[in-house]
């Protein structure tokens, strides 16, 4: 193989996986070309991609992506594939298959460009799916709105009955602080009485 082609192949595998860093490895000995095409196709609804790979290409690749990790994987008969609507939904569809067809295997892949083995692979599929943390965050983030409607879409005697009743509260509060303020506060003690005026001098004097 020429270094034109080879160079052509790398730059394709390049454009395909357009900067993703999250991807399995998998392989598909024993998988005849029937159910692998059908594989293809399952897969291409989901959008998710799927590739053969030429391993010292590939290796080339994800080293320039920053995925040195991968090495190990890139020994024999090798597919990677990626995409789909997130990773959680990636593993939960490709173990599915691989359980399906008993022949592929999962050798690893990476996730946001931290490698990962088999097992682990497994163990994200037991994560929830995108659409499922989309919905626990967006049903925490209404929860204050939602008691909200819950008070406006009550009886109409059951909430001016609540308002009344904070109004009432309100109004003893209130009644409270004034009764302590208008005390009246003791009078001033009377001003002394003036005392005696001296006595007039006494005429002839």
């Amino acid at each position: 193989m020429s270094k034109y082609v080879k160079e052509m192949m790398m730059d394709q595998l390049k454009t395909e996986l357009d900067g993703t860093r999250s991807v399995l490895i998998l392989d598909f000995k024993g998988l005849d070309a029937v159910a692998e095409n059908k594989l293809r196709l399952d897969l291409r609804k989901k959008k998710i991609h799927m590739r053969a790979l030429k391993n010292s290409l590939a290796r080339k690749v994800f080293s320039e992506a920053g995925l040195l990790g991968l090495d190990p994987y890139l020994k024999g008969p090798s597919v990677a594939v990626w995409g789909g609507d997130g990773v959680a939904e990636l593993a939960k569809e490709i173990s599915t298959q691989v359980k399906k067809l008993k022949k592929p295997e999962i050798k690893g892949g990476a996730v946001d460009g931290v490698v990962i083995g088999p097992a682990q692979v497994e163990d994200i599929t037991k994560l929830p799916s995108r659409e499922a943390l989309i919905g626990r965050v967006v049903s925490l983030a209404l929860a204050p709105v939602q008691r909200v409607v819950a008070l406006a879409n009550a009886p109409a005697s059951g909430l001016l009955g609540q308002l009344k009743t904070l109004a009432e509260g309100a109004e003893s509060e209130g009644s409270e602080g004034e009764g302590s303020e208008g005390e009246a506060a003791p009078a001033e003690a009377a001003p002394a009485e003036a005392a005696p005026a001296e006595a007039a001098p006494a005429e002839g004097a």
